[in-house]
């Protein structure tokens, strides 16, 4: 390349040389100046105007002179080819002098945009940290409760629902014993009889509402058996449960979450389905537990509950599933139904 403009600048002095002195011909050097522009030496555009400045003033006295035109009008004409070799130069620092300010105003940028990225990066990192341990504290939670009602079920059942039975038989020993007392205080026993019947049922009840223990004992196959029959009785909606052989034994967090789960879709389906049939269906895939809870119930607007990020019940189902490396799923339509699917890794689960 620079070569090519020496070369070009001995053609153009030549041509300086043979042509009159009042053309301004001088000015073809700023192509020399603009091609040396493409060297990597960025010096090289000064010095090739320097140059080709110091070539225009030497071929002056050579060049030939053109008869009648003032002395002055050809030194000037001449003269003014300077300002054709030295305005390229001013382009070419300009314009590098532009690029220069591009490129630190685009390193800038790149820092920032990195140091941003590094923010978020470390903002979403903090996020899902308190995300688990949000999940984690939930769990703890969930478990403690369960723990709670499963202590103060085995309270009700072995120590108050005890009492109250032998308060009972307590009483129908009275009863026998006093065979010739007046009508009177013999209804009164027998009321009292009946009412410490009645509470004992209310504290079985109770104690089931707080923890079923046909879940510890049987399982949970069982256990949502007797939840479809109890939910079928109360409401008059027909249940249908549909499921495989359950080779895997549940352990008992997985279980008690399952059960939970579909305890509050039962809970929902009869609170706002107006439905008249429920089909709960689990099946054992390659990995994990599924399980389906169907009802033809009237449905709602699954977009308008997202907005809101569902309701109190339904965070409660999805994180009782989260503690157990599950997942819950909601599909819903107005008129068409309810749809909830769950999943519950078999890594859960104890062989």
């Amino acid at each position: 390349m620079v070569g090519a403009a020496a070369l070009l600048a001995c053609l153009f002095f030549i041509l300086d040389l043979q042509l009159p002195l009042g053309v301004a011909n001088a000015v073809l050097y700023s192509a020399v100046v603009f091609l040396s522009a493409a060297s990597q030496y960025r010096w090289l555009p000064i010095g090739t105007a320097i140059t080709c400045s110091l070539l225009t003033i030497m071929a002056a006295p050579f060049s030939p002179r053109v008869p009648g035109l003032p002395a002055w009008f050809e030194w000037g004409n001449h003269l003014f080819s300077l300002f054709g070799i030295w305005t390229p130069v001013m382009f070419i620092y300009q314009r590098r002098r532009t690029e220069l300010l591009l490129k630190e105003v685009n390193e800038r940028l790149e820092q920032g945009v990195d140091a941003r990225t590094a923010d978020l990066a470390a903002s979403r990192l903090a996020l899902e940290r308190s995300e688990e341990q949000l999940h984690t504290l939930t769990g703890r939670i969930l478990t403690a409760q369960e723990e709670e009602r499963r202590r103060i079920a085995q309270d009700l059942h072995d120590d108050v629902n005890q009492r109250l039975a032998l308060l009972m038989l307590d009483l129908q020993t009275v009863d026998r014993q006093i065979g010739s007392a007046p009508a009177e205080a013999q209804e009164g026993i027998r009321n009292a009889l009946k009412g410490l019947e009645e509470l004992s049922d209310d504290v079985r009840f109770m104690a089931y509402r707080f923890h079923p223990s046909i879940l510890d004992d049987l399982g949970l196959k069982a256990a949502l058996q007797r939840l479809l029959d109890d939910f079928s009785s109360r409401t008059g909606v027909k249940a249908l449960f549909v499921h495989q052989p359950l080779d895997h034994q549940l352990d008992k967090t997985t279980s008690t979450a399952v059960y939970r789960v579909i305890q509050e879709s039962l809970s929902n389906i009869a609170r706002h389905a107006k439905a008249t049939r429920v089909e709960v269906e689990v099946t054992v895939e390659d990995e994990g537990l599924a399980v389906v809870v169907r009802d033809d119930g009237r449905g709602f607007d699954q977009l308008a509950i997202d907005r809101a990020e569902g309701g109190l019940g339904l965070l409660n189902m999805r994180e009782r599933l989260l503690a157990v490396q599950g997942y819950c799923e909601v599909e819903s339509n107005p008129g068409r139904g309810t749809t909830v699917s769950m999943y519950v890794p078999l890594a859960r689960v104890a062989t």
